[in-house]
């Protein structure tokens, strides 16, 4: 059971409900973030920027999503995230989950999940998991990518440390 309410799709302010009009069928992690008010629509922003305002491919962004979602151990993201058709196979998306390599990586991808590893395990990255990173990735992607890390590290802790039912 969830460590606090989940805000009542009934009051949600009019921004709010757009948004959970057009989520999946389980919202609950938007809910939890809904009990914040203000702050849920930027959450939200945030989302869809992932996915329509970054120049990193959104295959990579799927590639740090599928590593935070591992490390962090998120079983709720784990269920419910569900990546355009196309952007990872199956395989790929397990080989992830298991920490392991897929041979349809190829040595962008490589350098991206070290990144994403990296990052994850921080604070600091050190150079040659950095440098490999760079050899495919320009300054900006290298910056959405940690913002895309984060994201996903945001959403993970949330279900984590409130008991988001998976």
């Amino acid at each position: 059971m969830a460590r606090i309410a989940y805000a009542d799709p009934d009051r949600l302010t009019p921004e709010l409900r757009t948004w959970f009009d057009n989520l999946p069928p389980d919202p609950r992690l938007f809910l939890a973030f809904a009990q914040a008010g203000g702050t849920a629509g930027l959450v939200m922003d945030s989302a869809l920027a992932l996915h329509r305002a970054v120049e990193l491919p959104e295959r990579l962004v799927e590639l740090v999503a599928f590593t935070v979602i591992r490390v962090e151990n998120s079983e709720y993201l784990r269920l419910h995230h569900n990546p355009r058709e196309g952007l990872l196979s199956d395989a790929e998306r397990d080989a992830i989950l298991r920490g392991t390599d897929a041979p349809s990586f190829d040595e962008r991808d490589r350098a991206v999940l070290r990144l994403a590893e990296a990052v994850a395990k921080g604070p600091r990255v050190d150079d040659d998991t950095f440098a490999a990173a760079r050899k495919h990735l320009s300054d900006r992607e290298l910056v959405e990518l940690i913002q895309a890390h984060a994201f996903y590290w945001m959403c993970a802790r949330t279900c984590s440390v409130l008991d988001i039912e998976p």
